[in-house]
């Protein structure tokens, strides 16, 4: 799998819909909002991965929630928040290139800058080790999320459905050249 950052634009359009998805701004520092790519009901559903905390530790894996740990040393490394995945157009997706990681994040010196690249190289592998199963997890997490909507688990998770809207609508208004207001 790949790593992938979203358009910031694209992400403020959707949170005009959706509070759950996830924002990117953090001022002068952009927060890289990376992630990878699942297709799941025929779109491309970015999944954004998230920084460790300390309360992760005691989490366990669920279906929209999954840990990226060492399997040996027991580190964790970062989080995968399937709840907050979203559907989005590959016309608002970046590939990222790690020679031009600094396209999107500013580091304050070269070492930052390859302790960063060094993390994202071990969370990338583990999530290619993964990929199967997150597939399913992603597949199962939509299907209960539409079955059940009134849940304790859909109520965690973005709105699938509204969101698929709203991205194809996104979509086709940049096709036609219609200007989105974007607040």
């Amino acid at each position: 799998m790949d790593w992938y950052v979203i358009d910031k634009d694209y992400i403020k359009f959707l949170l005009q819909f959706d509070s759950r998805v996830g924002y990117v701004d953090y001022g002068e520092k952009l927060k890289l909002h990376i992630g990878v790519i699942l297709i799941v009901n025929n779109h491309s559903y970015y999944i954004p991965v998230s920084s460790a905390k300390p309360k992760h530790q005691h989490m366990s894996n669920s279906l929209d929630f999954h840990k990226l740990q060492d399997e040996i040393t027991g580190y964790l490394y970062a989080v995968l928040n399937l709840n907050n995945m979203i559907p989005v157009p590959n016309s608002c997706l970046t590939q990222l290139k790690y020679n031009q990681i600094e396209q999107f994040r500013t580091f304050n010196n070269d070492k930052e800058k390859i302790d960063y690249i060094y993390l994202l190289q071990k969370e990338k592998a583990i999530i290619d080790k993964l990929q199967p199963l997150l597939q399913r997890k992603a597949e199962k997490l939509y299907a209960k999320c539409l079955q059940m909507p009134n849940s304790s688990l859909s109520s965690r998770c973005c709105n699938f459905q509204l969101l698929e809207e709203k991205s194809n609508a996104y979509k086709n208004n940049k096709n036609n050249n219609v200007i989105i207001n974007i607040p």
